[in-house]
């Protein structure tokens, strides 16, 4: 039986990609696990707040900044095609932040702002960039099946955020210590990927590259037409949550909520981005050679729902406690937040590695109207409530409910929606080989 298995293992290409992935994603996980006690600790839900309004702008940015093409990058036949999506995607980066940084030194001038202020958006473009190339450089080794690379960026960026985030909490740098640990957290991990892009910007030259670059662009423009306003109503929405928070209530507030969604979004960066590389790179190539999607699709869910049950009951029924004993007293908010959304975050699991199925079928508009409901939804669950009922604590709970019973209805429509795309494309193939 063992033997069974481990032949299976062995010849399954997908588990293999899959488990490499996943082993440099799982020390770096275990590492984040065991420091997280030492960091709740070492900063205050103020300061956690502070620093996720800090990452949620950078996120922001660097969706702008690249227009989405580095999802494009495993998609085209030839290599260098791809590759001058990848410089494509730089130029636009630069020409993004030569732009962010006018306007931020225009508004420090108005504001009268010190050296602090163009020291922090110096650092904040700094840290875009090394999100931008990070990115880039993953999804081009998704492209070449680079798979132990992406695994040891990972585990580089995650090891080294955590370190510093407890090196610099030692010294009390407080939220410019999170800051720092997280900047510098990309700009090593996406050092992994420079020495590709060099090689190839050396290699891939040609006096036509300019003219075969628009074509390129404009025959991948669903990314920034469709995906991009996608990415940007998820990260505005998130950008505009913070601001409803810290404003309706208070900065610790928005720090538990915070620490609280990204505690429950571990599984997601643990299994789901591993799975979500490996998947994209696996339906993009069944697309290509006309094989069933569906047999993976459905293996996909199943593992995941299974992954999910235990972890996220727990924390539904248990997730006060665990954080006070975790992270620290004041944290046991942030544990009754976890209750409240583990449904919800459950299904962001299940989902995040499918939702790159509309990517490589073209759907990526009606997937842009649903995913643009779903985060109306929960900006105005966020403003409505509180102004209906009062930004008063007993409504707190209330509010989370409404807005994560509103999401959980907006995944299962999300989950129908995916199920679909690949049984239309599963149909056509059954139909093309009786022909």
């Amino acid at each position: 039986m063992l033997n069974r298995l481990k032949n299976k293992f062995i010849t399954n290409d997908f588990l293999k990609s899959l488990a490499v992935l996943m082993t440099g994603t799982l020390i770096a996980q275990i590492v984040g696990y065991m420091l997280a006690p030492i960091i709740t600790r070492l900063y205050s839900p103020a300061e956690m707040g502070e620093f996720g309004m800090f990452q949620r702008i950078t996120l922001l940015l660097a969706t702008i900044a690249t227009a989405r093409y580095e999802y494009a990058l495993p998609l085209p036949k030839k290599e260098r095609h791809a590759f001058f999506l990848f410089r494509f995607a730089l130029k636009i980066t630069c020409v993004t932040l030569l732009i962010s940084l006018l306007v931020g030194i225009l508004y420090g001038m108005i504001k009268n702002e010190g050296m602090d202020y163009y020291l922090l958006i110096s650092f904040l473009l700094l840290t875009v960039f090394s999100v931008v190339f990070f990115n880039l450089g993953t999804n081009w080794s998704v492209r070449k099946k680079y798979f132990r690379k992406i695994s040891m960026a990972k585990m580089t960026q995650s090891i080294s955020l955590n370190g510093l985030r407890v090196v610099f909490g030692v010294f009390q740098f407080g939220s410019l210590g999170l800051i720092l640990a997280y900047g510098i957290s990309f700009l090593l991990s996406a050092l992994y990927f420079l020495r590709d892009f060099l090689f190839l910007n050396g290699a891939v030259y040609s006096k036509l590259s300019s003219l075969k670059t628009r074509v390129m662009s404009r025959k991948y423009k669903d990314f920034p037409r469709a995906n991009l306003p996608l990415a940007l109503s998820d990260y505005v929405r998130d950008v505009l949550v913070a601001l409803i928070l810290i404003e309706f209530f208070s900065q610790s507030l928005f720090g538990a909520f915070d620490h609280s969604y990204r505690m429950l979004r571990i599984p997601v960066m643990l299994i789901g981005a591993s799975l979500s590389h490996v998947f994209f790179s696996r339906i993009s190539a069944y697309k290509t050679e006309g094989k069933l999607i569906f047999p993976l699709f459905r293996k996909v869910i199943s593992i995941l729902s299974l992954l999910s049950i235990i972890p996220f009951v727990i924390i539904y029924f248990f997730g006060a406690p665990l954080f006070g004993f975790v992270f620290g007293a004041e944290w046991r908010f942030a544990g009754e937040l976890s209750e409240i959304m583990a449904p919800w975050l459950m299904l962001n699991f299940i989902i995040s590695p499918l939702s790159t199925i509309p990517l490589v079928f073209g759907k990526q508009k009606p997937y842009l109207l649903i995913g643009v409901i779903a985060s109306l939804l929960q900006i105005i669950g966020f403003v409505l409530i509180p102004w209906m009922l009062g930004n008063m604590n007993k409504n707190i709970s209330f509010m989370f409910q409404c807005v994560t019973w509103a999401q959980v209805i907006m995944a299962l429509i999300t989950i129908y929606f995916l199920f679909n795309i690949v049984k239309k494309h599963d149909a056509a193939i059954t139909e093309e080989s009786k022909l």
